[in-house]
């Protein structure tokens, strides 16, 4: 399935995920992040766009940025391809350091914009090994707190809605990213409408008039998350959203694994290659399951999750 176009116009606020080719990393070190930093200074001074917060992860980068006149895709052109070949330069590599197509969210910033700062930034508390975010150098918590960073951060529209003066207002924000510890990853931030926005109907229809109907927006007719279909079909198929994601050709959950990609590719817009990054199964056991999944619908299965859903079919 052919991916949507990029939607780009002056204004645009979006969640940014840069992620190494084939999950390798993307820093060994902290002059690989402090040069990826210095690259970023340099094209926010140039390009002028805003940046919210960024955490850099060893394996990918997380963005929050608002756009002035110079499209995100020029921005991060520069960005990677300048990255890339210092990488390539430093490590004597060749080739793609960066994930051919990077994630680009249009999200609603003010529905959003305070809980993906949060978000982004007790990133380190996810990992496997837990890393201490208060303490983490690499993401711009550190300017939310008063301290120096590489990267300009406008972080008074966060700190204002806490409160006028800027101590109460940052004891206000610590208070607001410790109650976020407990949540873990949230899915709520992937569970995109048309692949592409993160916000209700309203928020769309708003984006589409700004675009001019040129990016082929389908307002009205809600693409289902990938997150939010595993978690249906869990609960429907009475397996775990582990269990329906492991490797492994175990029987059990053969069938209810084949509707999750047949259902990720009609109901979630993902293509192939998507889902077999996110089931990590290889592209052509992908196509099997899909095929043999279509030429033997459960539609009754299907009916109770467009139910669960909320979804007419």
């Amino acid at each position: 399935m052919a991916r949507k176009p990029r939607v780009e116009f002056p204004g645009a606020f979006y969640h940014v995920i840069s992620r190494g080719n084939q999950r390798q990393a993307i820093f060994h070190d902290d002059r690989d992040r402090q040069y990826y930093l210095e690259r970023l200074e340099h094209y926010r001074q140039r390009y002028g766009f805003t940046l919210y917060a960024y955490v850099l992860m060893p394996n990918h980068v997380h963005l929050l940025v608002e756009t002035g006149p110079t499209p995100l895709s020029k921005i991060l052109q520069g960005l990677q391809f300048t990255y890339t070949r210092y990488f390539n330069r430093r490590y004597h590599k060749e080739g793609h350091l960066f994930q051919g197509r990077y994630t680009a969210i249009v999200c609603d910033r003010d529905a959003y914009l305070v809980e993906l700062v949060r978000y982004l930034h007790l990133n380190p508390a996810r990992m496997r090994t837990p890393l201490n975010p208060w303490r983490y150098p690499w993401s711009s918590h550190r300017a939310y707190v008063g301290e120096s960073t590489t990267v300009a951060v406008e972080t008074a529209r966060i700190l204002g809605q806490f409160a006028r003066q800027v101590g109460r207002a940052r004891q206000g924000y610590l208070k607001f990213m410790t109650q976020g510890l407990k949540d873990g990853h949230q899915d709520k931030y992937y569970d995109t409408v048309d692949q592409r926005f993160l916000g209700d109907e309203r928020f769309i229809e708003e984006i589409d008039r700004k675009t001019r109907g040129r990016r082929e927006i389908e307002v009205g007719r809600r693409t289902i998350g990938f997150p939010a279909l595993l978690r249906a079909l869990a609960e429907v198929s009475g397996l775990t959203a582990q269990r329906l994601t492991e490797r492994g050709r175990a029987r059990e959950g053969h069938a209810a694994r084949a509707m999750l990609v047949y259902l990720g590719r009609q109901w979630s817009r993902l293509s192939g290659r998507e889902l077999s990054q996110r089931l990590g199964r290889d592209p052509s056991r992908i196509s099997r399951l899909y095929a043999a999944y279509a030429a033997h619908r459960d539609r009754a299965m299907e009916a109770r999750l467009a139910r669960r859903l909320h979804i007419s079919q």
